[in-house]
Parts: C-alpha cells; structure tokens; sequence
C-alpha cells in the first residue's frame, strides 16, 4: 500500500473538519507500543457525515496510518524500510471506551526497539543539558539581526538537531543514522557539542567569536569524558549534514510579487497595519520556492496538501462564517473579544519553531533524559517543524487564497479602495497567502511528537519574544495546539478553516516523521 497524495481525501464520507478532528486524536505512543485509535464521540455539527459511516470510518483510517510505514512510500533509501502496521481494532463499540491500540507487527523490530528506548532503557547516564544548551543557542542565532524567518530558521534548527544526533549515534552506536555514521569512541557530550558548534558557525560566520565561547563553555563542563575522537566525530557530522543540504532548493529565494489579476479570494500583498493606519508598505509574499525544498523525511512538499479552501463565491456558507468569526474575534478594539483572546494573540504571534522548541527544551529538563534521548527527541521534533514549513508552504502557494485584511476591505470585484479603514486586524498580517495555517501546522507537527515521547499531560511554562506579554503555563500539550491555533484568528490574521487544516498537516506530518524517522535499534 502506498501513500497517497492526501490521505485525508481517502477517508470518504466525512467531511474535511471530522476529519482532521480525528487525525489529531491519532497519535503513536512510544511508551505503549502503538498507535492510539479512539472511540469517538461524534460532534452533532456535522463534522462526520453520518452514524451509518463509523463502522466503515475506522477501517479507511488504519490504512492512512499504515501508509505512513509502507516501504512502497518513496522513502530516501538512506533510512531502513517498516512495514506496515497491523490493527487489531474490530469496530466502533457502541458505548465510549479507553483507546483502541493498534498493535505494531512482530516483524517492527528496529520501531520496537526506538519505542521502548525512547524514555527509559538506554541506561546511558550521561547529562543531557549539551543538547538542550545548543538548542537554545541554535535558535537564539537565528534571530540575531538580521532575523530569520520560520522558514529558513526551521531548517537550521533541523539541521543542528540532525548533526547532533548523528555525532551522538556515532559515539554511542544506539540508533539508525539519519545519514551520517562513523562508529568511534570519545566524549558524546563532546561530539554534540561540536556539530551543533560547526553547523552554527557554517551558517552564521559573524558569530563565530560568540559560538566558539560556547563551545569552550560545553567542552570544560563535560562529564563523559575523555573528549577523545568527540570533537572530530561531531565536526564530521556537521560537515556531512551541511553538505546533503547543500542544494536542497532553500535557495536562491525567491519574492511573490502579487497577483497580475485582482479577483474575489485571490491574495494580494497585504498592509503593515495596524503598526499604521496609513501610507502602508505592502512587502511582496516569502519564500514562494519553499514549497519545493527537499523535505527532510516527506517524500515532497505536495504529500500532504489539504483540499482546497472555501470559496468565497455564491454565499459558501463556511466562509461566511468563517470570516464573521475573524471579524468580530480578531479585529483592533473589537468590543467582543476579551483581554484574554487579546494576550493569546499577542504571545503567540512569534515564530511559532520559537513556541515548539521551548516546551521541547522544558519537558526533555523535566523527564530527565539520557543525552541519546534527548538528541533523538530534538532531531524528531526539528525534523517534524521543518517538514511542516515546506507542506504548508506547498499549499500557501498552490492555493494563494486572501487574507482576512483583504476580504474585510475589499469591494466585491476583489479591489480595495477604502484605504483598508473599514476593518483593522490586532496584528500585522504576515506577508504570505493565508490557506492554511503555518503556525497551527508548525505548533501542531512538534507537539505531537512531544506527545508521542511524554503524552498529552505536562505542565511547562512558556515565555514569548512579545514585549509586556507575561509567561503562560500550560498543563497539556493538546492546549498548547488549541491556543495557538485560535490565536491566528484573534489575530485577525487566519479564518478557522486555516487553523484546522494547518493542525491537520501538522499532525499528518508529525505521524509520518515518528515512522520515517531516526529511531533506536
């Protein structure tokens, strides 16, 4: 069996939003083994078609979650093949009941073994902070002047995680190599610490002076020691990693210019306000190439594309509600939305690889990891954020559907000539299109793999580069996801169908990288 291009198109009789309502539910749970598939209670709006369409629904998802294993997919032949996944599910029960599993095949001995390694039984002692340390330091590079964007800021952060454990692998001989493996011996914090260091100082020479402090910093307060062949196993780690992604199509980038036809739905360069409320700059749409970038473990950037959006024509009922949603909950002073929704906007509107790497760093602290773990956990995690970008930024541009600044302002032949004054969102609307969303995709791709490590039940305390917006501690990870996710439309900035369907592409992806992925022996 092999991927289709949407598997969530394959699940017929349900409509888009039952559908990634159910996905998001689906996850696979490294300590129990499985796949989780649950009972569902069925919402009375409509979100699956009917009552006669459960019994048959369950089968058509086991065979989207087994796609995500099948050999057949089109897999980089760097990373051994998984069969697929056998359920052991018989039907929908006619009362609700703990999570039905989906039992992995005997013959899932290398998935096996990543799962029951994954937080416990690879007794290595060894501290895992170097991990978490560089995280850190990775991240905080890439937003010195000048900035990067998600994009290109995802793609580092996975290409980090990537050296680290590749150079940690290669020390401790524990998993499958993402592509690097040189079988050595020496100090694994060591080997950690230098690929994160060369990967860091390859993209950001200005900053070599603060990075080499860094180094020298990791390599005094290491506990595995002797440093031994380390630092030469964590260079040539890095080195290998930059050079597979060499040209992997991030570059050269290229600017969406705007559209040469104005028309209903269609996006047009959108204004800096409400940072003005006049004289606005329109910046031309990012990174219109990034859909096409080689993906980490996706086969391509189109394998997961959602449906088309609404349209906007002959009064579509989902985006006339839609769109009234968005203009009374996210609009600057709206007399409906609450201090509340305002801060969950406002702290949510960084990057949103920023959100997911930081309840990363906070949970990996808390369940305290072995370094192996914990450099598989970041490279999983990375690599889900990255692919995310690239899947949805496949759709922002084969879609190229408008803003809700556009749609609020425009007269009905798709023009705006009101100086956009009828209706101001409560914050700047990000210059890309709007379907769907990347901070719901990106948020939801990283938390479903920290799911799938600690479950849903955490409590961390997240931080935001927002000024004046205070810490927020949240004790489940699916909060996490819903609270990003509404605060695009808070924002002003996404309708709901955008939400949904980027959560929606998040987890697909997120699933995808759990099986694909690097995984323990």
């Amino acid at each position: 069996m092999s991927v289709s291009r949407n598997p969530v198109q394959r699940l017929a009789g349900t409509t888009q939003a039952g559908l990634i309502r159910l996905l998001l539910q689906c996850r696979f749970d490294f300590r129990q083994k499985s796949w989780s598939v649950p009972v569902l209670v069925f919402p009375p709006d409509g979100g699956l078609a009917s009552v006669s369409d459960h019994d048959a629904l369950l089968p058509l998802l086991t065979s989207v979650l087994a796609d995500f294993s099948d050999p057949a997919t089109g897999g980089k032949p760097r990373k051994p093949p998984i069969a697929g996944l056998e359920s052991g599910h018989t039907g929908f029960r006619n009362q609700p009941k703990p999570k039905e599993k989906m039992k992995l095949n005997k013959k899932h001995s290398s998935l096996a073994a990543l799962i029951a390694a994954s937080l416990s039984s690879l007794a290595l002692q060894a501290s895992a902070d170097v991990v978490t340390d560089w995280n850190l330091i990775t991240v905080n590079a890439t937003k010195v002047a000048p900035a990067l964007n998600s994009n290109l800021a995802s793609r580092i952060d996975a290409i980090e995680a990537i050296a680290v454990y590749d150079a940690v692998n290669s020390i401790q001989q524990f998993g499958t190599p993402y592509h690097y493996y040189s079988p050595n011996s020496g100090s694994a914090q060591a080997a950690a610490a230098q690929a994160a260091h060369d990967v860091l100082v390859h993209y950001f020479p200005g900053q070599q002076a603060a990075l080499d402090t860094d180094l020298t910093n990791s390599l005094n307060s290491i506990t595995d020691g002797p440093i031994g062949n380390g630092q030469t196993v964590g260079s040539a780690a890095a080195a290998d990693i930059i050079a597979l992604r060499a040209s992997d199509g991030s570059s050269p980038n290229v600017s969406y210019p705007g559209p040469a036809t104005i028309v209903p739905g269609a996006y047009q360069l959108t204004p800096n306000s409400p940072t003005v409320s006049s004289n606005f700059t329109f910046n031309p749409g990012i990174n219109e190439q990034w859909g096409t970038v080689t993906p980490f473990v996706l086969t391509n950037g189109s394998q997961f594309r959602p449906p088309p959006p609404p349209t906007v024509a002959g009064n579509n009922k989902a985006y006339i509600l839609a769109l009234n949603q968005v203009k009374t909950s996210g609009a600057t002073n709206s007399p409906t939305q609450t201090p509340a929704q305002v801060h969950i906007a406002q702290f949510y509107k960084q990057d949103a690889e920023l959100t997911v790497n930081e309840t990363a760093r906070d949970l990996a602290l808390a369940h305290n990891l072995s370094l192996a773990n914990d450099a598989l956990l970041f490279a999983l995690v990375d690599i889900a954020v990255a692919d995310s970008r690239i899947a949805i930024w496949d759709a922002k541009y084969a879609y190229l559907y408008w803003r809700p600044v556009t749609a609020l302002n425009a007269n009905p032949d798709g023009t705006v000539t009101n100086g956009y004054k009828a209706w101001t969102p409560t914050i700047v609307t990000p210059n890309h299109p709007d379907y769907p969303s990347g901070h719901s995709g990106t948020v939801t791709a990283g938390a479903e793999v920290l799911a799938s490590f600690f479950g849903d039940a955490n409590t961390f305390t997240l931080h935001t580069t927002t000024v004046g917006e205070s810490p927020r501690t949240l004790t489940l990870l699916s909060q996490l996801e819903s609270e990003n996710g509404l605060s695009r439309i808070y924002g002003g900035i996404h309708y709901s169908f955008d939400n949904l369907e980027g959560q929606g592409v998040g987890a697909l992806v997120a699933a995808y990288t759990l099986v694909n992925g690097p995984h323990a022996n």
